[in-house]
This record gives structure tokens, sequence and C-alpha cells, in this order.
């Protein structure tokens, strides 16, 4: 049986011979009807604590929720970006050994141009000292004969000067 705090007030005794005292009786059922009022009102004031309690909690799971949907988020972009570069660092490096394999081969191949250049630079120096040594072997012979033929020809102006 629930009863409120004016009920509680409301409530009548018969009176009988050598009953409880009604004032006492009425003074006590005042005191009950103020405590259950007093407490009534602190269980309305417990519940709207409870309720703004519970739309604070709501609140902060629902922002709970957000922050760990945004950090999720953040944490994916982290990976992707870490992907994205090392992808990117391996492309980069990729194209590196690519375009140092491209130098070497250039670099060998240039060597090879080189070295058929030297020996037809040393052929053609060989071809040439030939042919210098030959024409100063025929330009000392041909000087060997001019000087014979100045000392035979220096013999006969003697001979004939002499007459």
């Amino acid at each position: 049986m629930k009863l409120s705090p004016l009920e509680l007030r409301q409530i009548s005794f018969k009176k009988g011979f050598r009953g409880y005292s009604p004032l006492e009786v009425d003074t006590f059922i005042e005191s009950l009807a103020d405590d259950l009022e007093e407490l009534l009102g602190k269980m309305a004031d417990y519940k709207d604590q409870q309720d703004r309690q519970s739309k604070t909690i709501a609140e902060l799971e629902k922002t709970e929720g957000a922050l760990t949907e945004t950090l999720l988020m953040a944490q994916k972009a982290m990976e992707n970006v870490k992907a994205n570069a090392q992808a990117e660092g391996h492309l980069i490096i990729r194209q590196a050994e690519v375009r140092a394999e491209e130098i070497t081969a250039e670099a060998v191949r240039r060597e090879t141009q080189l070295q058929g250049e030297i020996m037809n630079l040393q052929r053609a120096k060989g071809y040439l000292v030939e042919k210098i040594r030959g024409l100063i072997q025929s330009l000392e012979r041909d000087i060997q004969w001019d000087e014979k033929d100045t000392s035979e020809l220096g013999s006969d102006l003697s001979s004939k000067m002499k007459i």
C-alpha cells in the first residue's frame, strides 16, 4: 500500500477507550508525512540527477565513438601515407638502379668506342712513323746523292780549273 504524504495526513483512526493518544498519533503521522515528503523530493532530485548523468554519459559515449572513429581514420590515413611513401621510395630506388645500369652500359660502350679509336690512332701513328721514316730515309739518300754529286762536281770543277 503506497501512500502519498497528503494521503498519510488524511488518515484517521477510530477512537477507542484506552487507545493511543490522538495528539501523539497525529504528531507521528505528521512527522512520517514530512519525512516521506522529504524522501520523495530527494528521490525526484536523484532521478533528475540520474537523468542528467545518463544524458552526459550518452554524450560522452557518442564523443568517444566519434573520437575512436577519428583515431581509426587517422591511423588508416597514416598507414596509407606510409605505404605510399614506401612505394614511392621503392620506385625512386628502382629508377635510380635502372639509371645507374644505363650509365654503366653507356660508360662501357663509350670505353669500347674510345679503345677502338685509340687502336685506330695507334695504327695511324705507326703508319705515319713508318711513312716519316721512309721519307727521312729517302731524304737522306737524296742528300747523300746531292753530296756525292756536289763533291763530284767540285772535283770536276777543280780538275777543270787546273787545266
